[in-house]
């Protein structure tokens, strides 16, 4: 995954290297409260099979691990996360980084590619006999997938990992930050040759929000107040 000219904000998937040297993990978690995350019952179940998590464009693992510790508090009973990314290097950081690796398991996958998805996050599923995650968490990623893969292709993301999740979890990225990529990437190479054909443009996150809840028949439970970067993120059911 080359950075464009050695820039290290150019980049063609959102594999930022020093990601959370910018942005602190933290940050997010302070924004969810705990009952999102309870199955439609809310009631604690120590006693029956993992909650199991999945975390799309890890990075390098930091906010995953926060994520399954805050998670594991939260619905009181064991927690095992895949966190997968599209950078292998990124992976090997995250590798070497877990302090939770009986939990917390890292693969290289691109969510994209059909053979990878059933390989490594169906098969992440099969492994504990199960059909569904309890969660999937998409946070700040769903530009990348829209500028690479067009708007059909951010809305196959959006349908084949919302029907994999009981609970779906996205921070979609406002039209400003789209506009930001491409000026970086537009200064080092040739940008996104993609980015003038697409339809869903300047109300990106709200056309998301409709596809969700209009054509994939899911209930917004919880919208968190705004980042620092201005997103909200969006709980799905």
């Amino acid at each position: 995954m080359e950075r464009r000219n050695n820039n290290p904000g150019a980049v063609q998937y959102g594999n930022f290297m020093n990601y959370y040297q910018f942005t602190c993990a933290a940050d997010r978690l302070k924004l969810v409260p705990d009952y999102v995350w309870l199955p439609d019952d809310n009631k604690l179940t120590a006693d029956v099979a993992p909650y199991l998590l999945l975390d799309v464009g890890c990075n390098c693992g930091v906010l995953t691990q926060l994520l399954h510790s805050f998670v594991t508090r939260c619905v009181g009973r064991e927690v095992h996360v895949l966190g997968v990314d599209i950078d292998p290097l990124l992976i090997e950081r995250a590798k070497l980084e877990n302090t939770s690796p009986e939990q917390i398991k890292y693969n290289c996958v691109d969510v994209m590619d059909e053979n990878a998805f059933e390989q490594e996050i169906v098969g992440f599923l099969k492994q504990y006999n199960r059909k569904k995650f309890d969660a999937i968490c998409c946070f700040s990623i769903t530009m990348w997938v829209h500028l690479n893969h067009h708007d059909t292709g951010l809305q196959l993301f959006l349908r084949k990992l919302s029907q994999l999740a009981e609970l779906f979890v996205v921070e979609p990225q406002p039209w400003k930050c789209y506009m930001a990529a491409v000026r970086r990437m537009n200064a080092a190479d040739d940008g996104f040759p993609l980015f003038a054909q697409l339809q869903w443009r300047r109300n990106v996150d709200e056309l998301i929000q409709d596809y969700l809840t209009l054509m994939l028949d899911r209930k917004q439970i919880y919208e968190s107040a705004p980042t620092k970067w201005q997103r909200s993120i969006l709980f799905y059911r």
